[in-house]
């Protein structure tokens, strides 16, 4: 899987795009957690990174099987 999406993101900005905005939302996500900020706060970081990972799998899907690893 992992080399399915480092093939994708190379071909598609939008993948990388996607895959950059994740990274932002789950290292927010985890310090808030961490830092113990509200909990609105760290919902709302949760709901941003499952609807993030719920493009990425749409995405792969939609490519369908023409990308091997």
């Amino acid at each position: 899987m992992r080399g399915r999406l480092q093939i994708l993101a190379a071909r598609s900005r939008q993948f990388d795009d996607l895959f950059e905005a994740y990274e932002e939302a789950s290292h927010a996500l985890e310090r808030f957690q961490r830092e113990g900020k509200g909990s609105r706060l760290v919902e709302e970081y949760e709901v941003v990174c499952r609807d993030i990972e719920a493009d990425v799998i749409q995405h792969i899907l939609q490519a369908g099987p023409d990308v091997s690893d």
